[in-house]
């Protein structure tokens, strides 16, 4: 089976999938850390990105029942723009997320930028797999398409992850480590860079 383009109608199963698949992450843990709180936060989180990445990104998923997604964005951004992305988080997000929460986003968010290259790439923003089929190489498909259109782009790829098992993964598709650093009061970060083949 191979991973396909979203449509709106995989919203639902894209962000219970994501919602699953980060629970033990340490990034989104970090964020939204208390267990009773957590599904729905989560929820308006990863539907936020799904609506502007949709509209103005890449999307993929896999699967008719949404066993993974990856989701995208463009070198230069949001196809939409800032303005687009950042309405929607105030409109979608913010309100529901309290100060706390958006005091560590806050704080991840200025980490992400430090370390995000000036050079235009695609981005991996979030790439999640249901706990149930990891493993199993869906991740490695989703990704597949995207890695081999940036080498046709001749567009370096980025990516951030706060879980170092993570690090050895993306080694294997040719990214390399191009910053580590700590949020805050909070994880470790590393940075990944994939060149163009």
């Amino acid at each position: 089976m191979d991973p396909r383009n979203a449509t709106e109608c995989d919203r639902k199963g894209v962000v219970a999938t994501l919602t699953s698949a980060f629970a033990g992450d340490a990034i989104v843990r970090f964020l939204f850390p208390n267990d009773e709180s957590y599904a729905r936060l989560a929820g308006l989180f990863f539907g936020h990105y799904f609506d502007v990445r949709l509209a103005g990104g890449e999307v993929f998923v896999f699967g008719e029942t949404v066993a993974g997604a990856a989701l995208w964005n463009p070198p230069g951004g949001n196809r939409l723009g800032r303005e687009f992305v950042e309405d929607d988080w105030r409109r979608n997000v913010a309100a529901g997320l309290g100060v706390d929460a958006l005091a560590r986003y806050r704080a991840f968010t200025e980490v992400l930028e430090a370390m995000t290259p000036g050079e235009p790439h695609w981005y991996l923003g979030l790439l999640g797999t249901d706990p149930g089929r990891r493993r199993t190489g869906v991740a490695s498909a989703l990704i597949a398409p995207m890695l081999a259109r940036a080498d046709r782009e001749g567009v370096p790829v980025f990516l951030e992850t706060g879980m170092a098992p993570n690090v050895g993964f993306y080694r294997r598709f040719g990214f390399d480590t191009v910053a580590e650093t700590d949020v805050p009061g909070g994880p470790r970060v590393w940075g990944l860079l994939r060149p163009p083949a």
